[in-house]
């Protein structure tokens, strides 16, 4: 299962690869083709990490949600490697460089006001450049369980998994 480190090393990568660019946007699954054709040949403007959450943002105002769950993931692929695998729920490609994302229970687009509903039910990100201390701290305090499942808990702190609770 992918943890909060994951997605925010995605969100470097991704914004790194395709910030203020226009990128073409394909569904090879199709189940998320609608979306790709509103996406397609838009300018990427940055990612954003919270906790497990991915959050692509493009021009427009246009926000995709991506939450890997268990078993999804971003491939970087070369420009060589050829037609994309029938299970691709989305991929992003410039001239430079393809990502496929593969397996996720969660790839949406979502309005500025479900992006901040999102954001708002998850607790701070122990990986942000600003991690919210403070707050981390009161929701830990008031949890009635062991630290271990108020680590796993993800109002209480966004982006730990299982692996860090170990």
């Amino acid at each position: 299962m992918p943890e909060g480190n994951s997605i925010h090393r995605f969100a470097r990568e991704h914004s790194r690869d395709f910030g203020g660019r226009p990128v073409r946007v394909s569904s090879p699954q199709g189940r998320f083709a609608r979306e790709a054709r509103r996406l397609n040949g838009r300018i990427f403007q940055r990612a954003e990490a919270r906790g497990k959450h991915l959050f692509h943002h493009w021009e427009g105002g246009l926000i995709v949600h991506v939450h890997l769950g268990m078993f999804g993931w971003f491939y970087r692929r070369g420009l060589t490697d050829g037609e994309p695998r029938p299970t691709v729920r989305m991929r992003l490609s410039t001239r430079e460089v393809i990502w496929d994302l593969i397996g996720p229970p969660t790839s949406e687009l979502v309005t500025p006001l479900e992006h901040e509903r999102i954001l708002a039910r998850l607790g701070p990100d122990p990986l942000a450049p600003r991690p919210g201390a403070g707050r981390f701290a009161r929701a830990l305090a008031t949890h009635r369980k062991t630290i271990g499942d108020a680590l796993l808990d993800q109002r209480v702190a966004a982006g730990v998994g299982n692996i860090y609770r170990a």
